[in-house]
């Protein structure tokens, strides 16, 4: 809350002042509009911050205010229950108006509750003007920051045994304006299998600038997965909450082959076409005739690269037959890349000279 007083300066105008010349009253009426122009005029009081919170290192506040027409300023606090404390002020520029700034460091022997300020603007002639009003200064003695840990989450979920695995979350942290990520602090994952009742710890990150962390790895056991955070001076620790995966075993895959793998003809004309014929079989109470998606790979003479050309579906008895045009000598290949039921598996390759007549 801000008072305003300002001190008022009464003019008694004797009955001879009627008889006063034109020229003497004008001369009358400009001096009392520039008297009036000159009054002193402090506003714009701010303290920085507000409230003032000391959690145990010292926290140091600025106060500043504007002023017009003043030749002085004061400024005074006062704690609750105590006396004023007149403060030192520095001037500066502030466009037609001058800024005052005063500073004062808060620790924790300060007491805590509702503060008092004012702010004096002297003028000529004994004329002033004061701004007052309070503000809070908040003095947590031997209480730690609270700390959370938000949006903690293992995934997938379930997953498959071998899998990459990973959990995230973000570390929080009580400030001045409310809950904020806490950068720079090493956080630990902790995993607790089935059945066990003690927690591992099986990795750790640092937070990032947002308070981010994140850990990845291989998915082994099903369990319970959680993040902690072990604290510090003056900051509490902090636990997330649990997550449980599921991991699954595959089931077993069988065995796959691809049969009779030709290109033809031998040699080929340069720009024109091959034939690739070949068959998928599939190990599954003997070997038999496999629908599935072949790729037809290519490598160069000189290259030790395989090149993608193109992708082929077999027929319901797994017979494979496509074409594609030859432009330099190499080798050629059939590749399944397998599925959850069967292995991956790559013909053996056919060389094709090309020519050019």
């Amino acid at each position: 809350m801000l008072q305003r007083t300002r001190a008022a300066v009464a003019l008694t105008v004797g009955v001879g002042a009627l008889a006063l010349a034109p020229s003497a009253m004008a001369a009358t009426t400009v001096s009392s509009v520039a008297a009036t122009a000159a009054d002193p005029v402090v506003s714009s009081v701010k303290i920085d911050p507000e409230p003032i919170v000391v959690t145990g290192s010292p926290v140091g506040a600025e106060f500043t205010f504007t002023t017009s027409g003043a030749g002085k300023v004061d400024f005074k606090i006062k704690a609750p229950g105590g006396d004023w404390t007149p403060l030192e002020v520095k001037p500066a520029p502030h466009g037609l108006e001058s800024k005052w700034t005063a500073t004062r460091t808060f620790d924790t022997k300060d007491r805590e509750g509702r503060w008092s300020y004012i702010a004096v603007a002297h003028g000529e002639d004994g004329k002033e003007d004061t701004e007052s009003g309070r503000f809070t200064v908040d003095v947590r003695r031997h209480r730690s920051l609270d700390t959370r840990i938000t949006g903690f989450d293992a995934r997938p979920e379930p997953v498959r045994k071998g899998a990459e695995f990973g959990v995230h979350g973000r570390l929080l942290v009580e400030g001045r304006h409310g809950w904020q990520g806490y950068g720079g602090r090493t956080v630990d994952i902790l995993f607790r299998a089935d059945g066990s009742s003690r927690w591992e710890k099986v990795g750790s990150d640092r937070t990032d600038r947002f308070g981010r962390f994140s850990e990845s790895g291989t998915a082994e056991r099903s369990g319970t997965w959680r993040a902690v955070f072990g604290g510090g001076r003056g900051v509490d620790r902090a636990f997330s909450g649990t997550d449980h995966v599921r991991v699954v075993t595959p089931p077993r895959r069988e065995d796959s082959r691809i049969v009779g793998f030709n290109a033809s003809p031998e040699p080929v004309r340069h720009g024109r076409y091959l034939t690739f014929t070949g068959g998928l079989q599939v190990e599954h109470s003997g070997w038999k005739g496999y629908r599935a998606e072949v790729g037809l790979y290519f490598k160069p003479t000189g290259s030790s690269r395989w090149q993608h050309v193109k992708n082929v579906s077999t027929d319901r008895s797994g017979h494979l037959r496509t074409k594609a045009k030859a432009y330099r000598s190499g080798h050629w290949k059939f590749v399944f890349d397998g599925n959850d039921d069967f292995r991956p598996v790559s013909s053996g390759s056919d060389y094709v000279r090309v020519i050019r007549h």
